[in-house]
């Protein structure tokens, strides 16, 4: 036997099973597939003259994530002191006041209020359904929905939505997240340019094959996304693992992009604030833009659900150019001379994760659990899609991570 425990991924679940093992005194290595740690949590400082997140970004829950002692532990620069975004709005050709602000997000409060409210019901209805149900169609609404839910609202299920544990506490990691977890694996016995194509049982223990070779352990933790199972790109063996994947159908990935463009100073109608949301006329999906001060600012669009993927279909000049008539709506063309430059993810089109965070389908909640509970053997699954109240965030795979390394290690005595 070459190890106790193969990990494949190295992204926050994979790092948090490394630590959960390193903790254990057990023998194991992390295969990853890229050129780098984080999977999904990647810091970016090369693109533009400031370091920005491709993935995810905020310590969310904060008052109660496990990656918060990690954060301090590493003196990240951590946002602590924004206990709330402050949102500006160009909305009809203008700039709402004080007033409409308040207004609309008491708009977006009431609407989370009716999601959780109709988590709690039967049957399992979608968010879009819950919201049509109380009269709430305002675009605002449902972008902001789009984005938390990772699709289009009519696709969520909004029992699964409701699931997660929301203490309305959010810090944003300045320094960046995918920093964050990659200082946490240092140490850790990861293999980069290691990607696995195949999971095979074998007398004892399991086998986990790829190009650079075979590799043999007692057990198996596998922690990408549900997309790249669904896709086929590592083989699993008949029986419970593979089963599995039927649930994994109706927990996917959804579809969420960011378009970051760096300028040599912000507007000064943005200083000070957290975000901005612009109307981009009838019908259109409602997107918001991150605000980044300091030396280098940012404006970074965030996008998701039908509307992501078919501007990922047309291309990156297609992105952003999205995110330039954005600007152009609510500053003017001049805006246009302020920016310096451009650069987006691409979450959907990477073969390593074909999508962002999971979901479940509507109707479909109750797959999540099943996914969790499984008994698969000596091939466990881990990730966000297996958290069971941290769903779609970075300490929910962390935790999951460690979560399952311990559940495993203590089946294999």
């Amino acid at each position: 036997m070459d190890t106790d425990v193969v990990v494949v991924g190295a992204g926050a679940a994979g790092i948090g099973a490394g630590l959960e093992l390193q903790s254990r005194g057990r023998s194991f290595v992390i295969l990853e597939a890229a050129d780098r740690i984080g999977g999904r949590a990647f810091t970016d400082a090369q693109s533009l003259p400031g370091a920005w997140d491709h993935g995810c970004h905020w310590l969310h829950s904060a008052d109660i994530n496990p990656l918060v002692p990690w954060a301090d532990r590493f003196g990240a620069d951590v946002g602590r002191e924004q206990v709330a975004f402050s949102t500006a709005q160009w909305r009809g050709g203008r700039w709402l006041d004080a007033a409409e602000e308040a207004a609309a997000d008491l708009q977006l409060e009431e609407g989370f209020a009716a999601v959780y409210a109709a988590g709690t019901e039967s049957p399992d209805r979608s968010l879009g359904e819950a919201l049509a149900a109380r009269g709430m169609e305002d675009p605002f609404l449902r972008s902001v929905m789009t984005y938390m839910a990772c699709d289009d609202p009519e696709q969520v299920s909004a029992q699964g939505y409701a699931a997660y544990e929301d203490t309305g506490v959010n810090w944003p990691v300045r320094s960046g997240l995918g920093a964050l977890i990659a200082r946490m694996a240092e140490g850790l016995p990861v293999r980069l340019n290691a990607p696995v194509t195949a999971i095979a049982e074998r007398p004892g223990g399991v086998r986990v094959e790829g190009p650079g070779g075979a590799i043999d352990a007692r057990a198996a933790i596998v922690t990408v996304s549900t997309n790249v199972l669904l896709s086929g790109a590592i083989s699993l063996p008949k029986g419970p693992a593979r089963d599995l994947l039927d649930e994994m159908a109706h927990v996917p990935c959804g579809s969420y992009e960011k378009v970051a463009l760096a300028l040599d100073r912000l507007p000064e109608e943005l200083i000070g604030r957290t975000g901005l949301a612009v109307d981009m006329g009838a019908d259109r999906f409602l997107p918001w833009v991150q605000v980044v001060e300091g030396a280098a600012p940012m404006l970074i669009l965030h996008l998701a659900g039908s509307h992501v993927r078919d501007l990922v279909a047309a291309g990156e000049a297609a992105m952003k150019d999205e995110a330039r008539s954005a600007l152009e709506r609510a500053f003017g063309s001049t805006i246009r001379e302020r920016i310096t430059g451009a650069a987006v993810t691409g979450w959907q089109s990477n073969p390593l994760t074909r999508g962002a965070y999971s979901y479940a389908v509507s109707g479909k909640a109750s797959s999540r659990a099943r996914m969790i509970a499984a008994d698969t053997g000596r091939i466990a699954f881990a990730g966000e899609a297996f958290s069971p109240r941290a769903q779609a965030t970075a300490h929910g795979a962390y935790q999951s991570g460690r979560d399952v390394a311990a559940r495993l290690l203590a089946m294999l005595g």
